[in-house]
């Protein structure tokens, strides 16, 4: 489809004034400052073009007043003006950082002469003529000067590449011209553009062809000569080796008095490559990209790749290589430069662009002496020539600039660590670290495969604690290779006991390389680059800020900077990394200052984290008087942000505990530790305790056993102090051992935890530590231990005030009461519960009664009344988002449907519970709803389905303890037999008590 044919889609036209047209009217786009936004937009369409690149582009380097600002109002006006619908954006959207205009590139004149051009070189062989017609239709999308009246350095470069690339088609044209009709039609056009462009060695090549076809040979020769006189005289070059064998053509074809000696040409082998890395291992999709995008005319603008990343990420590698790779396509030679960009003093691009000269036969002294001129005479020497160009290790973007050639068909590679938003790249690779099998295959390279294959255990954790950072790899690897007969074992010990310092070899270490790039940060950098290292494993804005007592917004234009420098990551928004090699280097410098900068992160760190999870605690836990009790060791230094609902706080806990994991552990790691700071930490990790912390797992466990350590040891020398630190340390470490299971090692810190809160008068945590023995005797079958528990539990929250504690542990008991025999007392106790005042105060407990009342009278027999306060159960835990409780109610709902003879319900309800077993994740709610289901089926008679179910429970359950696997024996039994009922089984099946605060 042609552009036009959809009146009701816009068309952009950049070759003239910009114009857009929709449903055949131009659409008016306001001053020419808004013009020049969606110019700039129009030459990159569908690409997200960041605001710094736009404001850079707009105003310049240091624009003054608000140009971001300005910005946004002219992004809105252009929405209004181009949206067919502005309350939902679809062609100028808002992304990343930056804009996006969506739209087809064959609606912009541009984006069609580049494909008009990419189609007439694939025919111009075997359709000469086509092409010519393909040339000559892109030539007519020109209406005058390109983006003609719009202001800006960037409107200003492209008008200049625009024109260039009109005279480079025409050229094209003109060349078809001259083979497919003879010369008589275009002379005169050739001889009118030769004087426009004296110096153009094309151009002048055609006329010549022209004059020679129609045997105009003085003629031909006297253009010749002409031109050689210009170029060397005004620039030091001489022609160029098409001309010189064009010459050498009229020579042969001219009187033999009248020939001349050919004039001598420049030399054609101009490579200036570095050799191919050695052992180059990995990267070869990055390879094939860049040489797709050196080599493939995607569009009419300079084809130039930029690679950036962190130093020792192996840039200049990969761009040497690929390099190499597309050598072919380049026959008028390679150049390169190392722009030293790392260095304290960069090199310069007026020395550059003078070595680049003299490479391609430009005299010394014809060389111009200011950067401008050599520039300008580095574009004049370029054109027309096939060139690869790579500029390694860049500093910025204003040092690449003047070294970039006038000629669409060279290319150029650009390497560096700081992010470039200014250079026009096609393809940017912002290249990370190896895979592991990448980095296995550097070490295979270096030491041997069968060596690294005998001992391939250590060596994956090698290439892990080298970060899989090409250059720490290949530095580990090298020591290797020096010590044949070392075990790799050795090695990873070394790494571990001496971090970032042992990765050296020779004259090269990991650590010299991220140096000079921290020596080049300015020092608010540097101190934030020092600071943010001691936050792990991520970083929020929220905590970045409070670590460097900024605004949020402060902080993140710092984040941001180091972003740019390759000096951290970004993962998402507002949330960085460091590579671990990286951090460890902040860290050994941040030390080499003094402590005072580690224990003002941390401390900053740990009132803010607890400050937001008191908090969150409060709407996860409502009424919990342990929230109260909550310490800090100082007022946080950034607002405590608060939440809409429990599931935001969840989603902000989500995100954050395993920071808080991470500094909890580090906090207990410190010597002389005052009380404060490891009260506050415990206090962190149990605040989160409801919120998922247990999710964590391993890491959870070992930060909670370090502060048990940290609160004995306080203790040794400050018992007064330290015995509420070791009772909630311990409480700590026995709620994380009972979400994992290991009942026996829970129960012993739930005893010791248990007796330090006693002697401290710690009463809130005390609640807890016996609700967790209850929770624990009760697992094992000790019913009536578990009921003295829960009792003395409930009793202190009926103390403290704590209804939702006081209900949590009285259904708790009453569980214990049905598991004992005593099910018509548990009923009483709940109904009791449900009586009281205020008790739909708390829809989460409030829904947990309901679920021990319906087990109670499951086991009374009285079933109707059963499935009504399982229905409960559903309602109140659907409405709080408690997938386990409405998977264990509705499989228990389920059991009593089937029993009520109403086997189609009892199915729908098992597969329910199954599916929500199924999202929750938790594996003995999994398998016993595929139990359940597998009754509900037998009893509809689908038994070929419920052996199914049957299988996956009995595959689940074998990757329990015996614990679990012993409360579903009942249930197997009957399904073997597919006589008995659920109800002498159901028992052992009530689902989990309740360890809400």
């Amino acid at each position: 489809m042609r552009p036009g044919s959809d009146p009701d889609r816009p068309s952009f036209a950049l070759l003239g004034d910009l114009r857009v047209r929709r449903a055949g009217a131009d659409v008016a786009l306001g001053g020419p400052r808004q013009r020049s936004v969606l110019a700039a937009l129009l030459l990159r369409p569908n690409t997200v073009v960041p605001m710094e690149e736009l404001v850079a582009g707009l105003w310049g380097e240091r624009p003054s007043g608000a140009p971001d600002v300005t910005l946004r109002t002219y992004v809105w006006r252009l929405r209004n003006l181009l949206e067919p619908v502005r309350d939902s954006p679809r062609v100028l959207l808002s992304q990343a950082r930056g804009y996006r205009l969506a739209v087809e590139p064959d609606r912009v004149d541009l984006w069609r002469v580049g494909r008009l051009k990419e189609q007439a070189g694939k025919c111009s062989a075997e359709r000469p003529a086509d092409a010519r017609d393909m040339l000559t239709e892109a030539l007519a999308q020109w209406r005058g000067e390109p983006l003609a009246g719009l202001p800006g350095p960037l409107m200003r470069r492209e008008r200049e590449r625009l024109s260039q690339l009109r005279l480079a088609l025409r050229e094209e044209r003109l060349a078809l011209d001259v083979a497919l009709d003879g010369p008589s039609g275009c002379l005169p056009e050739l001889e009118a553009l030769a004087a426009d462009h004296p110096f153009r060695e094309r151009l002048h090549g055609l006329l010549i062809r022209a004059l020679q076809r129609q045997g105009r040979m003085s003629e031909a020769r006297a253009v010749y000569d002409a031109l050689r006189l210009r170029l060397v005289e005004h620039l030091g070059l001489e022609p160029g080796p098409e001309l010189s064998a064009l010459c050498h053509e009229l020579d042969a074809d001219s009187p033999a008095g009248s020939r001349t000696a050919p004039a001598p040409s420049r030399p054609v082998q101009l490579d200036q490559l570095p050799p191919p890395p050695a052992q180059f291992t990995g990267r070869q999709e990055h390879i094939a990209r860049i040489g797709r995008a050196l080599t493939e005319r995607t569009g009419p603008g300079l084809r130039l790749v930029t690679v950036t990343g962190m130093g020792g990420v192996g840039k200049t590698a990969l761009a040497v290589r690929a390099a190499h790779t597309v050598r072919p396509g380049f026959p008028d030679g390679r150049l390169y430069a190392d722009l030293r960009g790392a260095d304290l003093v960069p090199a310069s691009a007026s020395d550059i662009l003078a070595d680049f000269l003299t490479a391609l036969g430009v005299r010394e002294a014809a060389v111009p002496k200011d950067l401008a001129g050599r520039s300008a005479l580095f574009r004049t020497a370029t054109a027309g020539r096939r060139l690869l160009i790579l500029l390694d290790n860049a500093r910025d973007d204003a040092q690449i600039q003047p070294l970039l050639p006038g000629s669409p068909d060279c290319a150029v590679v650009v390497t560096s660590r700081a992010v470039l938003n200014s250079v026009p790249s096609v393809l940017h690779i912002a290249l990370d670290v190896f895979s592991e099998r990448e980095a296995l295959g550097l070490l295979d390279a270096v030491i041997g495969r069968a060596r690294r294959s005998a001992q391939s255990v250590q060596a994956a954790l090698l290439v892990e604690a080298c970060g899989r950072l090409p250059l720490a790899v290949r530095i580990a690897a090298a020591r290797l290779a020096a010590e044949p007969d070392q075990p790799i074992a050795d090695l990873v010990r070394h790494l571990a006991d001496h971090g970032i310092g042992a990765l050296r070899t020779g004259d090269v270490e990991i650590e010299q390389v991220f140096a000079v790039g921290y020596r080049l940060l300015p020092p608010p950098l540097a101190t934030a680059f020092r600071m943010l290292a001691w936050v792990e494993p991520d970083i929020g804005l929220a905590a970045a800020a409070a670590v460097l007592g900024l605004t949020e917004d402060q902080a993140e234009r710092l984040a941001e900077a180091l972003v740019d420098q390759a000096l951290l990551e970004s993962i998402g928004a507002g949330r960085y990394r460091y590579h671990d090699l990286v951090r460890a280097f902040a860290r050994r410098t941040s030390l080499r200052t003094g402590e005072h900068e580690r224990a003002a992160a941390h401390e900053r760190l740990l009132a803010l984290l607890l400050g937001c999870a008191r908090t969150a605690f409060a709407l996860a836990v409502p009424g919990d008087p342990v929230a109260d009790v909550f310490g800090s060791p100082r007022p946080p230094s950034a607002a405590v942000r608060g939440f809409t609902d429990p599931a935001d706080a969840r989603r902000w806990a989500r995100a954050e505990i395993p920071g808080a994991v991470a500094l909890a552990a580090a906090v207990a790691t410190v010597p002389l530790l005052p009380v404060a700071a490891l009260r506050a930490a415990i206090d962190l990790l149990i605040a989160l305790t409801p919120l998922g912390l247990g999710a964590l797992g391993g890491r959870a466990e070992e930060a909670a056993r370090l502060l048990v350590d940290a609160a004995v040891a306080c203790g040794d020398h400050d018992r007064d102090h330290a015995g509420t630190a070791e009772g909630r340390s311990r409480f700590l470490l026995c709620t994380i051992l009972l979400a994992r299971a290991r009942l026996d090692e829970a129960d012993a810190q739930a005893r010791l935890a248990a007796r330090a809160c006693r002697e401290a008068g710690d009463r809130a945590i005390l609640r807890q530590a016996l609700n967790d023995q209850g929770l624990i005797a009760q697992a094992e079958g000790r019913h009536e231990e578990a009921i003295t528990a829960f009792d003395e539990a409930a009793a202190l929250a009926r103390q403290l005030g704590h209804r939702s504690g006081e209900v949590a542990s009285s259904a708790n008991a009453a569980l214990s009461r049905i598991r004992s025999g005593d099910a018509a007392g548990a009923a009483s106790a709940c109904r009791g519960i449900l009586a009281t005042p205020g008790a739909a105060a708390d829809p989460a407990m409030t829904a947990y009664v309901h679920y021990v009342l319906g087990l109670a009278y499951q086991e009374s027999a009285r079933l109707d009344d059963a499935a009504a306060h399982l229905r409960s159960c559903i309602d109140g835990a659907s409405l709080t988002g408690d997938l386990d409780r409405e998977s264990a109610a509705r499989s228990r709902l389920a059991d009593v449907l089937r029993l009520l003879g109403r086997a189609d319900e009892a199915v729908h309800q098992a597969q329910r519970a199954l599916d929500l077993a199924d999202e929750g994740g938790r594996q003995r709610e999994r398998a016993l709803a595929h139990l359940v289901l597998a009754h509900a089926l037998t009893a509809r008679g689908d038994h070929g389905a419920a052996r199914g179910h049957e299988a996956s429970a009995r595959l689940l359950l074998g990757r329990l303890g015996p614990r679990a696997t012993a409360d579903a024996q009942p249930l197997l039994t009957a399904l073997a037999t597919a006589a008995g009922t659920l109800t002498a089984a159901g028992r052992e099946k009530e689902g989990a008590p309740s360890r809400s605060r």
